[in-house]
């Protein structure tokens, strides 16, 4: 191998890397410390009465809110990449209802609403804690 060629093999085995995710509990999720950090956290997604999607950084995610309890009335938001694999959201159609939000764990099987799931990703908090969102990466059962 040559020079540049071994060069070439240690930065694409840097880059590939991930930094592993610290387990946080959910009702320290929003502590500004998580700010940037790679988290997983354990609570239930619902959809609220409108899901906003939007294009982050050349990801369209979907907002859906992360609660602690299934019946909770707070949490923050759980950005998940829209998509038809592994760890992402079906594009919803205008009129939806909660039987048509078809979200994807890490294997690629359809995940029920009801129950808790486990989610990865980068978690984005304002000092002043007005803003709490999670950019999902993974989701586990």
């Amino acid at each position: 191998m040559t020079r540049s060629g071994f060069a070439a093999c240690c930065l694409l085995a840097a880059c590939s890397r991930t930094e592993p995710a610290v387990p946080v509990e959910f009702a320290k999720a929003c502590a500004v410390e998580n700010e940037k950090k790679i988290i997983a956290v354990s609570g239930f997604l619902r959809p609220a009465v409108t899901v906003f999607c939007s294009n982050h950084g050349g990801r369209m995610e979907c907002g859906f809110t992360f609660a602690e309890t299934a019946d909770a009335k707070k949490g923050f938001s759980a950005e998940i990449e829209q998509g038809s694999g592994a760890n992402t959201v079906d594009k919803l159609k205008s009129g939806y209802r909660r039987e048509d939000v078809r979200i994807r764990d890490s294997a690629g099987n359809v995940i029920n609403l009801a129950e808790k799931v486990k989610l990865t990703g980068k978690m984005n908090v304002t000092p002043d804690l007005s803003v709490c969102f999670l950019q999902v990466t993974k989701i586990e059962r």
